[in-house]
């Protein structure tokens, strides 16, 4: 009998927040996989209840949260996965696994490296500052994937990542130069029309690393 393919919904970091267009995805899919940040127990029974859900324990889920793995491989439709809520916490050495998947940076990521897939799904429950929401659908068939990026916000879909990130590490090298200056926070936010929070965010880091360049702040930062 011919089998049919399944359809699986890969979320990360809902930090309890499941929004209507995120569960219409679910609805359709067969599984979710959740690369962990639930947030709260509640959140993460409404998924296990819905599908079989295949989650990972992230640095944001509490005690409640015992019972489920840092690291977890499993297997659908004979395609093998790996999964982490941080990507340091996946294994260096890998063996069959065909999809690696991670969160915790709520940034959209899809990668080929040495014929494997590496997947953030980016985050679809709060938002957290100009970060875009999103997740993705795979769709599996006797050990072959495709994936189709779900934005959440129109605008994701056409700008790409990379311009994003550049236009992100030349906001961060114009904040550490005003912070050298001894600018105060509001007076920088003001002069780039950039959030305070944000601001404030990269001058903490950047008193905690100090010496690092942009590029590092930023991977502190997400």
């Amino acid at each position: 009998m011919k089998r049919e393919p399944i359809l699986a919904a890969v979320i990360s970091d809902t930090h309890g927040l499941l929004r209507p267009e995120v569960e219409q995805v679910i609805a359709s899919c067969d599984v979710v996989i959740h690369a962990g940040d639930f947030d709260n127990q509640m959140l993460y029974h409404k998924l296990n209840i819905s599908q079989p859900l295949y989650g990972v324990k992230g640095n944001n889920d509490g005690y409640w949260a015992g019972q489920l793995p840092v690291v977890r491989r499993f297997e659908l439709s004979k395609v093998k996965f790996i999964m982490a809520h941080q990507r340091s916490d996946i294994p260096k050495t890998l063996e069959e696994e065909q999809v690696v998947i991670y969160g915790h940076s709520h940034l959209y990521d899809q990668q080929m490296e040495e014929g494997r897939l590496w997947l953030n799904p980016g985050s679809c429950g709060y938002k957290r500052f100009t970060l875009p929401l999103s997740l993705a659908v795979m769709t599996l068939y006797e050990g072959n994937y495709e994936v189709k990026t779900i934005w959440l916000e129109e605008e994701y879909g056409r700008e790409p990542w990379k311009q994003r990130e550049r236009d992100q590490l030349f906001l961060i090298a114009k904040i550490m130069r005003f912070m050298k200056r001894g600018e105060k926070i509001s007076w920088v936010a003001d002069n780039l029309k950039a959030e305070p929070a944000f601001v404030e965010t990269i001058y903490r880091i950047c008193a905690a690393h100090p010496g690092a360049d942009a590029h590092q702040i930023l991977d502190k930062y997400i």
